[in-house]
């Protein structure tokens, strides 16, 4: 009873981290709040309120952090780069876990259903409405989060389709979910490759716009990676350099409710402008 009591507060305290403006405390403090929500849950395993937080809690501080430290390292650090995406696949695989925890609380027959192909995940994920968004959505970003650092790995590829459905049906209960993040997905993965390697630089431009309007453009981390996924893709530099300068011309405090992650899309933004010659 205590716990479900403090879990809202757990809710809200997380909510509340994406103000904060300095990237080093912002790092230092987050995987303590995570182990904090994590230790709730252990007290009450099917509470939604803390699977949603401990599942966010990991996916945001790898990417945020671990993901940005690979991309970051100079080249020729093979054996470092290595030893980083494994922790942070690790920690992916983790977050995995309890988004099928939390799927569950919706749906007792999905983990099933995830066992087996993309057609039984498509079965069963029909079945579930906007009420199940953030599990569905939160699944298929964790899939596909593992994947895109395990792109040699054929026995994680091939659970490749799995993340995109899961994926797309959070786009259809709304587009706009998660500062919209089903779009920002959906442009990342058919905005990775050309054409000619199973890439859709047309459907990739469409989600990215989509996920940028959701926000009113507020959510800068869409604009990075718009560029760096679809206008690299694409080749379009003078896009590029559009939307690079946007981001870091735009105050750090022009919406505070995104102030951290618009600090590391600031961050990832100078670094591409930095590379922007080896990139085109």
């Amino acid at each position: 009873m205590a716990v479900g009591m403090t879990a809202p507060v757990v809710r809200i305290a997380s909510g509340d981290f994406n103000r904060e403006s300095d990237l080093v405390f912002a790092r230092e403090a987050s995987p303590g709040q995570v182990k904090t929500a994590e230790g709730f849950l252990a007290a009450d395993p099917d509470n939604r309120i803390l699977l949603d937080v401990v599942t966010r809690g990991y996916i945001e501080y790898t990417f945020g952090f671990l993901e940005d430290d690979i991309e970051a390292m100079p080249e020729g650090s093979t054996d470092a780069r290595d030893k980083l995406a494994k922790r942070a696949t690790a920690l992916y695989d983790r977050a995995l876990g309890y988004a099928l925890r939390y799927m569950a609380t919706d749906d007792k027959n999905f983990q099933a259903a995830f066992s087996k192909d993309t057609s039984a995940v498509e079965a069963e994920i029909k079945k579930l409405d906007k009420d199940s968004i953030a599990p569905i959505f939160f699944t298929g970003l964790a899939l596909a989060s593992s994947i895109n650092l395990n792109r040699n790995d054929m026995a994680r590829v091939v659970d490749l389709p799995k993340a995109i459905a899961l994926i797309k049906r959070a786009y259809a209960l709304d587009p706009t979910f998660y500062n919209g993040g089903p779009a920002m997905t959906l442009g990342i993965v058919y905005g990775s490759q050309g054409r000619a390697m199973g890439g859709d630089p047309v459907a990739s431009k469409k989600y990215f716009e989509e996920a940028i309007a959701a926000t009113g453009g507020k959510f800068l981390m869409c604009k990075v990676l718009m560029a760096r996924f679809y206008a690299v893709t694409t080749q379009d530099r003078p896009l590029f350099d559009k939307l690079i300068k946007e981001v870091i011309d735009t105050p750090a405090d022009s919406a505070p409710e995104f102030r951290l992650p618009n600090e590391v899309a600031k961050q990832k933004a100078r670094r591409y402008a930095a590379h922007a010659d080896d990139l085109f």
